[in-house]
């Protein structure tokens, strides 16, 4: 804590003390109590960015926007994700790996999904791709796509026609699955086929 004559204070970290902070009883330049400012700042932005990721794994764009909307200043909020970052204490790669492992965990759908998802979360493009992909390979997401495609069929009964076919890959597409998996997974669900969901 560093305290002025005027009655004006700074809580900060050891490091963040300025290099030219003059000896107790001497006169502070300007400059130098511009550098506690920003360093006071920086503090409370990483106070509450901590709290934040004590609660759980957020995108950097999510905690930028609450941290500015709490009213921190704009250069304090980029440098102290900047640095939490170069510590890997917050990680879009990490918030979107642990999203798509939670997400499959829960439900059969496939990478398109995840990567609209996570998009939708603020999570960069590139970011997206190579966190579903590092999560989910294509064995995996084929054998999901089948799963998706079994309990879609079975819900809807009847005969297993072309039409029925068409609503059972379009159901898939709806959950993020490529074309070619959606079709190849309705194909080898479909009651009537070997191995559908009702082959014995």
């Amino acid at each position: 804590m560093v305290v002025l004559a005027d009655g004006r204070s700074f809580e900060l970290d050891q490091q963040s003390l300025p290099d030219r902070l003059p000896p107790v009883g001497q006169v502070v330049p300007a400059e130098v109590v511009a550098q506690l400012e920003a360093a006071r700042q920086r503090k409370l932005a990483a106070r509450d960015l901590m709290t934040m990721l004590g609660r759980s794994l957020q995108p950097v764009a999510r905690l930028r926007r609450k941290l500015l909307d709490k009213g921190h200043a704009p250069e304090a909020v980029e440098q102290v994700l900047d640095m939490m970052q170069s510590r890997g204490l917050c990680s879009d790669r990490a918030y979107a790996e642990a999203y798509c492992r939670d997400t499959l965990r829960a439900k059969a759908v496939g990478s398109g999904y995840l990567v609209a998802r996570l998009r939708s979360r603020q999570v960069p493009s590139a970011v997206a791709r190579e966190a579903v992909a590092a999560t989910l390979d294509p064995e995996q997401e084929q054998e999901l796509a089948l799963q998706a495609a079994t309990v879609r069929w079975r819900r809807l009964g009847g005969e297993a026609d072309v039409a029925a076919l068409a609503k059972v890959v379009r159901y898939l597409l709806g959950r993020g699955f490529s074309p070619a998996v959606a079709n190849a997974a309705a194909r080898r669900a479909r009651p009537d086929s070997p191995g559908g969901t009702d082959a014995t």
